[in-house]
């Protein structure tokens, strides 16, 4: 069938059948345990911020998902690889070369510390964390300033390593203690420490490393989105529209941000 006669078939189709809908397209992003904008199960009710926000603008453009639970650094492999087809991710010049990326946010995250709160650490600056143990999340990335401190620490073995924020938590808070400082949102330590009733043993520092924009991104070898730019602009469209209406401050507040 060519081009033209498809077209005409489709719009035939809408005009006798006013209420069919065409077959959605599958599309493949990677989950995580990522709270509050990632649960790969339902907590609550809820499926996480950023889950809600990419359900809604995706399904608006015909789109369906299909989530596999990935470790971060699995997800860059996937990604590269064409295996998934759209992640989240914070911008970083040398993801350009595997992804797209779209330019509207959807949600930013105040990047800081935390520590067990019986060490009675204090955090205010950078500098400070230099002294400790650190708990890296594998795949996490940081700013360059904590980079370079973090490989200093690799190189005299300050550094204990996770998988998930379940697993830094243990560690931290493990007899013996396999670290005293770690990295990650805020929002995430105190969304996830509440959820494992360990709150009143954390201690989530005031001090803001940086504030973080998280956006859509395509993998440049997906195999289901012919139109990786296009379908990025139609996203950061969606995702304009739902900041100009209540129903993002409200999603937003039902996760406490």
């Amino acid at each position: 069938m060519s081009k033209l006669n498809k077209s005409i078939f489709i719009l035939l189709l809408f005009i006798l059948f006013p209420n069919v809908t065409l077959a959605k397209k599958i599309l493949f992003i990677n989950d995580i345990k990522w709270p509050p904008f990632f649960f790969p199960s339902v907590e609550n009710g809820n499926i996480g911020l950023g889950k809600e926000i990419i359900n809604k603008c995706t399904g608006k453009n015909n789109y369906s998902l299909h989530y596999k639970t990935l470790p971060i650094k699995r997800t860059h492999l996937y990604m590269k690889s064409g295996e998934i087809d759209i992640s989240v991710y914070s911008y970083n010049k040398e993801r350009e070369s595997f992804v797209y990326y779209g330019t509207e946010p959807i949600f930013f995250t105040n990047y800081g510390f935390a520590s067990k709160r019986t060490d009675k650490i204090e955090i205010n600056q950078l500098d400070d964390i230099a002294p400790y143990n650190f708990g890296h999340l594998a795949g996490l990335s940081h700013t360059k300033e904590l980079r370079k401190i973090i490989d200093e620490k690799e190189e005299s073995n300050q550094i204990s390593i996770g998988y998930d924020i379940d697993s830094m938590f243990g560690q931290l808070l493990a007899e013996p203690q396999r670290f005293q400082v770690m990295a990650n949102s805020i929002g995430t330590f105190a969304w996830r420490a509440k959820q494992l009733n360990i709150f009143n043993k954390i201690k989530i520092h005031d001090f803001i490393l940086k504030r973080k924009s998280y956006f859509l991104t395509v993998s440049k070898t997906s195999k289901n989105i012919k139109k990786p730019k296009q379908f990025l602009l139609d996203i950061d469209k969606c995702l304009k529209d739902l900041k100009s209406s209540p129903f993002y401050s409200q999603l937003a507040n039902t996760y406490g941000l």
